[in-house]
């Protein structure tokens, strides 16, 4: 009888040690994401959401419509490459890495980090994987070489620095079929470029989303081949959008990227709520292969992408913010607006795509409001002006931030405008002077800058080692300090009443900005500029107490002194 009671509490024990452990096995199950073994990330340098949209992206609209997605992933500041990478990469910040910008090296003398491994990097996605996976198989494939400092490659088991997208796509796809790594990361450069040169959201820059799409199917047939696409999440990331022809501060269109979750344990057709910001890719990863995230991290994974996981309880429900509007341009510039000779400026608004309510704008310099004028069609303007708009939301919560637009209106027969020298100077090293040159063409431009037909012809003829020489007369409309910021991709002088306001002589590009006091009235001024460069750049803007930063209009300049005095 003894024997009988032991053995039924022995199998009792058994059972409730197989149940205890059924329970802590499924509980650990549904800790993690199942059957992902593989995953790929494919970042786009520079990609816009808007960009994104317009562009015709048949394989990554088939991944979006086969995955999750989201459209307001938010970038660290500043909003340039180096952090953002890093940071999807690190899981963690500027603040906490000590990337904070394009010119890092390796070390803790000029920003500490938090923590640092042995090769002075902060525990990243790469480190996690080998610690947790040591015999995995880690690559990486970009168009940047600057990644050799900035990622983990002691931790890698393939990196290479690509030309072109075609080859860093092809050479992934070939490591992918080969070695059907853990985790491979593909950087592809081609966006962010054709930005820069023509312009966000010019067609230049759309059409190279489109033809990137075609490198991401390189990659995405590559999974297919290799037989592992059962047991594969792709996600498709940006670092930074982009406006006009940079990035780096922190509008609307240069802070928000698009972010795609696709294949093995994603739900299909999902757009995912909660807000994401980009060093919780780390977390994805390591979520995704069900790895531990280390403590220092900031990033979350974003579980509500994965069969299995719902969005957090707590998603914050106040003021949605929608993408702001869009000024309708012929053509990229520096500023939304535009230039109009001897005619009317006529301007055009519109909601980005996927954005649906009311532009509302103003004409007088103040905030739109919901009672503002409501653009429905284009409209004209007389005269010089600044045009506010954002949209409100049809429910009566969403809303976007504010655009301004400045439409410059000028007239050539009150003398508006201002008087060019065009030099070409070979062999010269530095910004000249220019007193002793002769001009190889003169004229006549309306805005202080590069960009005119007939300056065009004249750069297509001197390509490089050019210089410009803009005089003319400013009219100031009050007594203030004025500051002067130029923008620009070559050396320059700026003179207001024979002083030398701002200058700059690195010939690669730089920006700088001086502050002059003037009285109510008209002052001589002279720019003069250099560079080596193929292109070059040169953008004035200037502001006072009250005034907000402007483009120097051209309703504000004059060819001579008389026209000045006649107004």
């Amino acid at each position: 009888m003894k024997q009988k009671f032991t053995n039924n509490i022995f199998i009792f024990n058994v059972l409730i040690a197989s149940v205890f452990l059924f329970t802590i096995s499924c509980s650990r199950s549904n800790q993690y994401p199942n059957g992902i073994k593989h995953v790929i990330i494919i970042g786009i340098d520079g990609m816009s959401v808007q960009g994104f949209l317009e562009a015709e992206t048949p394989c990554m609209d088939s991944l979006l419509q086969n995955g999750a997605y989201n459209y307001k992933v938010r970038s660290v500041l500043p909003s340039v490459s180096a952090p953002n990478w890093n940071a999807m990469l690190c899981g963690a910040g500027p603040e906490i890495t000590g990337v904070i910008d394009n010119s890092w090296e390796r070390g803790i003398d000029n920003f500490p980090p938090v923590a640092v491994l042995e090769n002075n990097i902060s525990p990243n996605i790469f480190s996690v994987i080998r610690e947790q996976k040591p015999n995995a198989e880690i690559g990486c494939f970009n168009q940047w070489a600057y990644f050799k400092t900035l990622l983990d490659v002691e931790s890698m088991s393939r990196f290479e620095t690509c030309e072109t997208a075609l080859d860093d796509a092809q050479k992934t796809a070939s490591y992918i079929q080969d070695k059907k790594p853990d985790f491979v990361f593909v950087h592809v450069d081609d966006v962010d470029a054709a930005g820069h040169e023509s312009g966000w959201m010019s067609a230049e820059y759309i059409k190279a989303i489109h033809e990137v799409d075609g490198d991401v199917r390189i990659i995405v047939n590559a999974v297919k081949k290799a037989g592992i696409s059962d047991h594969t999440m792709i996600m498709v990331v940006a670092d930074h959008g982009g406006i006009f022809f940079r990035h780096g501060k922190n509008t609307y269109e240069e802070l928000t990227t698009p972010i795609i979750y696709s294949g093995c344990g994603i739900k299909k057709g999902y757009q995912i709520k909660q807000q994401i910001y980009k060093y919780d890719v780390a977390a994805d990863v390591a979520f995704a292969l069900g790895l531990k995230i280390p403590q220092i991290w900031t990033g979350r994974p974003v579980k509500a992408a994965f069969k299995g996981f719902d969005e957090p309880e707590n998603i914050y429900q106040g003021i949605d913010i929608l993408p702001p509007p869009v000024f309708v341009s012929k053509e990229v510039k520096t500023v939304y607006g535009g230039l109009w000779v001897d005619t009317t400026a006529e301007v055009k608004i519109k909601c980005p795509l996927g954005v649906e309510g009311d532009i509302r704008y103003t004409t007088d310099e103040t905030i739109p409001t919901r009672k503002s004028a409501l653009h429905a069609e284009p409209f004209t303007l007389g005269e010089s002006a600044v045009v506010n708009a954002r949209i409100f939301g049809k429910d009566g919560k969403a809303e976007s931030s504010m655009v301004s637009a400045q439409y410059r209106v000028v007239d050539s027969k009150n003398g508006n405008g201002v008087n060019y020298s065009f030099f070409s100077l070979p062999g010269e090293k530095n910004i000249p002077s220019f007193a002793s040159k002769t001009p190889v063409g003169k004229g006549v431009c309306y805005e202080i800058g590069l960009d005119t037909p007939e300056i065009n012809i004249l750069k297509k003829k001197y390509n490089t080692d050019y210089g410009m020489c803009f005089t003319g007369w400013l009219k100031v409309d009050f007594d203030a300090n004025y500051t002067f910021r130029i923008w620009s991709d070559g050396g320059y002088r700026l003179f207001i009443n024979s002083t030398l306001v701002t200058e700059n002589d690195i010939l690669s590009g730089s920006n700088s900005d001086g502050t002059i006091k003037l009285a109510k009235g008209a002052y001589p001024f002279k720019i003069e500029y250099f560079t080596h460069e193929k292109s070059g750049s040169l953008d004035v803007y200037y502001e006072a107490p009250g005034m907000p930063s402007r483009f120097l209009s051209g309703d504000k300049l004059f060819r001579e002194q008389k026209f000045v005095e006649s107004k």
